[in-house]
């Protein structure tokens, strides 16, 4: 084998052996980042197991990792593993569902709010949950601008998707729901201590699954991408 320019043997050797520990690494790391992405589902039935510490943690460190506007990391991140707290933020939120669906002028409205409960509920049986929070991004933009671009919410969401990708890479299902917080935001953030000028923006559900689920549809490249030369 010809020797690299002005490396001597015990440097081509020490090069051959990081390049042997990096492939040993890669096989010990968990599945490939595409097979992750192509894997990831948004699973609603858990199985009666817990989440490992150890993996929530290195969720959240991938969640950590994230890019973010000006490096700014506007999240924070509360994990619920008390099964009991976990039930009753299910039950504030079909409470709050109830009154508005009370509330609804008409029957279609009751029934397209019935049709979000299930969606947006399914957390409360979940062995872990993740709260993702927010703070309002530091801007000149008037409120407008910043609801169709906010910088914040789009790093928030960036470490987010970091997050349940990690989650399938470490062998757990995972669901992002928003409906929770759509549905009882203040309720919820009082049950959890957040104070201003946070806020909950996600709630991610963890945990194991036995049912498998075909991909859904997905548009083709074609329909969403334009190339200028």
């Amino acid at each position: 084998m010809l020797r690299p320019y002005g490396l001597d043997d015990s440097r081509v050797n020490a090069k051959s052996r990081l390049s042997a520990d990096a492939v040993t690494r890669k096989k010990n790391s968990g599945m490939d980042l595409f097979e992750a992405i192509k894997k990831r589902r948004s699973i609603r039935t858990f199985l009666d197991e817990p989440v490992a510490r150890e993996d929530i943690l290195k969720m959240l460190e991938a969640a950590r990792l994230a890019p973010s506007a000006t490096n700014d990391q506007p999240w924070r991140f509360i994990v619920v593993q008390d099964r009991e707290l976990i039930q009753s933020m299910g039950r504030m939120t079909h409470a709050m569902l109830d009154a508005r669906i009370e509330a609804a002028t008409s029957q279609e409205r009751k029934e397209a709010m019935e049709r979000f409960r299930f969606t947006n509920t399914h957390f409360e049986r979940a062995p872990a949950i993740v709260v993702v929070l927010a703070r309002p991004w530091p801007s000149y933009r008037t409120d407008y601008e910043r609801s169709l671009h906010d910088p914040g919410l789009q790093s928030v969401a960036a470490a987010t998707t970091h997050l349940i990708l990690a989650a399938t890479a470490l062998g757990y299902a995972s669901c992002w729901l928003t409906g929770p917080v759509e549905a009882a935001k203040d309720e919820l953030e009082a049950m959890l201590g957040v104070e201003s000028p946070w806020y909950m923006v996600a709630v991610v559900a963890l945990g194991k699954t036995d049912r498998q689920y075909e991909p859904r549809p997905r548009r083709p490249l074609e329909e969403i991408v334009t190339f200028y030369p």
